[in-house]
């Protein structure tokens, strides 16, 4: 499934459904795409902007739901598949990643997504996990392991709970014997509100367009059940910039828990880094769609959670970029690129790297890349964007 956005331009330059159309395009040379518009101006636009592009929507099914956040991995039907095939949904508690709580109205219409989900697909069976979280946090290597960010499963979104606490849980409701704790997402991830980030020059005077406030698929993902992907930062990265120098200390913390993890029979598992994307900003001003996070009106507050003035438009911010929010499905990986004519030679060798990493983490699979960078200002990226389930019976050797 995928959200379609409900604006078409994320700003003047940056398109956010033809970012939409490539990963539709791709997808339905795969599998079944759902295609969920919040009302029918959504879904009109939809239709039309992919017959445009070639892409047969008579081959797709689109459903309508009043979603305005086009990130189903979070609040999606998270549907597991046991060994018989059977298939059941894990309903998840949600808090809007941590921003409101339970009863506010887009926590419960989010958190009913999942059920209108799975039964546009048909799983009807449920297990109610006593736990807050989003399924972008959540990585699994289909065989007994799993990967999470502690920092956001425990502290951010179950403070009232210990860590023994919340891996009985997650053994409970996903039948896993093993859970592998990355200390702390990206620097880049943390709650858009939280402040001021540095910008190019390194000055405090950039934000983060938005944030999964936490999620392990901006960092760190399975490729199969004994490799793992990790975003890695050099010392002479962080040495010419003050982002990444920010983000080496975590990303030095994720590769270290990994190297020292093993799999549920203990074998150490193999290791692929990542490169991190150079920084990209935007300029967002007022009557940009992805103004809306920033406008002073909407937030309703007079400061920023670290006591900073809510800045004045424009606002430079910092798209959510990573090359590890890729999205794996049957024979094909989609992934991030974000050369253009004009950019700096840097930033190419970082996509062609990634798309190496890809191709020797998937040796059997397309690896297609796209340009997500209108996607990433709202927060996050292909990965996010999509929500893929998996079918009555899955090949044991692959990643669920």
């Amino acid at each position: 499934m995928i959200v379609w956005p409900v604006a078409a331009m994320a700003t003047p330059s940056l398109n956010s459904d033809m970012v939409s159309v490539r990963i539709v395009r791709e997808l339905a040379l795969e599998a079944q795409v759902i295609v969920c518009c919040s009302d029918e101006g959504v879904e009109t636009r939809a239709r039309a902007v992919l017959e445009r592009n070639g892409v047969r929507t008579g081959a797709l099914r689109f459903v309508r739901y009043p979603c305005e956040i086009q990130f189903p991995r979070d609040f999606g039907a998270e549907v597991t598949v046991d060994e018989q095939g059977n298939r059941r949904r894990v309903d998840f508690r949600f808090t809007m990643y941590g921003q409101f709580s339970e009863e506010e109205e887009i926590s419960k219409r989010l958190r009913a997504f999942a059920a209108f989900h799975a039964a546009e697909i048909g799983v009807s069976d449920v297990v109610a996990a006593d736990l807050v979280g989003e399924g972008g946090d959540r990585e699994f290597n289909g065989r007994g392991a799993m990967m999470a960010i502690r920092e956001t499963e425990v502290d951010k979104r179950n403070p009232d709970k210990t860590v023994e606490q919340v891996e009985a849980e997650f053994r409970r409701v996903f039948g896993v014997e093993k859970i592998i704790w990355i200390p702390r997402a990206s620097y880049d991830d943390e709650y858009a509100y939280s402040g001021p980030i540095p910008s190019e020059n390194g000055a405090f005077t950039a934000f983060r367009a938005s944030s999964a406030n936490g999620h392990i698929d901006e960092i760190c993902r399975f490729a199969d059940p004994r490799t793992v992907i990790v975003a890695r930062i050099d010392a002479e990265e962080a040495s010419r910039s003050a982002l990444h120098a920010l983000n080496k200390e975590r990303l030095d913390q994720a590769y270290e828990a990994v190297r020292a993890a093993s799999d549920v029979s203990g074998a150490p598992f193999r290791i692929l880094e990542m490169p991190v994307p150079e920084p990209f900003y935007v300029d967002l001003r007022p009557g940009d769609d992805a103004f809306l996070l920033w406008d002073e009106k909407e937030y309703g507050k007079p400061a920023l959670t670290d006591g900073s003035p809510f800045p004045e438009p424009p606002v430079h911010v910092l798209p959510a970029m990573s090359y590890c929010n890729f999205l794996v499905c049957n024979g094909v990986v989609l992934a991030h690129k974000y050369f253009a004519p004009g950019m700096p030679s840097m930033v190419r060798e970082k996509d062609e790297k990634a798309l190496e990493v890809l191709r020797e983490a998937f040796p059997g699979r397309r690896v297609v890349q796209i340009d997500p960078l209108a996607l990433n200002l709202y927060g996050g990226g292909i990965h996010c964007h999509t929500r893929n389930v998996p079918a009555r019976t899955m090949k044991r050797d692959s990643a669920s």
